[in-house]
């Protein structure tokens, strides 16, 4: 019975880790209007898309788990999630990779962009009107963590 305890909680231990390796797509919406953001993964599963209110901040509900699947948070000026400015994240083997895109629409290009992941002190950062900080540019932090895109 005493051996069964220490078990147990390993057990738990081991369950906790992949959630312990995942990190969260976080969009802080610093723009003096609401903007739209939606999740998705690589593997095509997606949310729908939420109101983020000015001065508000919205958790993604796909994060990135360390699977080399890949989360993208995607925000936009419209409710269709039209046009959406992208933060595309991916962990594997601990390490996260994450880039700013705009393939798919640039409804912030006058606008500061940001993005980060909390640990580990990877940054891009795109003043107002500059695009050289985008997909393709991309940085690999030796660390896994949340993704904090600031827009505005």
């Amino acid at each position: 019975m005493i051996l069964s305890q220490p078990i147990i909680a390993l057990t738990l231990l081991f369950a906790l880790l992949p959630q312990a390796l995942a990190g969260n797509l976080i969009v802080h919406n610093k723009c003096h209007f609401n903007i739209w953001c939606a999740g998705a993964k690589n593997d095509r599963t997606a949310t729908p898309a939420y109101k983020v209110r000015a001065g508000h901040k919205f958790t993604s509900p796909s994060p990135a788990h360390d699977d080399n699947v890949g989360a993208v948070l995607k925000c936009s000026l419209a409710s269709d999630l039209s046009s959406p400015y992208q933060l595309e994240v991916a962990v594997l083997e601990g390490r996260s990779f994450i880039d700013l895109s705009a393939l798919d629409g640039h409804p912030f290009l006058a606008y500061h962009r940001h993005a980060e992941v909390r640990k580990g002190g990877c940054i891009l950062d795109c003043p107002p009107g500059v695009q050289t900080c985008e997909w393709p540019e991309a940085v690999d932090c030796a660390t896994a963590g949340d993704a904090i895109m600031t827009l505005c």
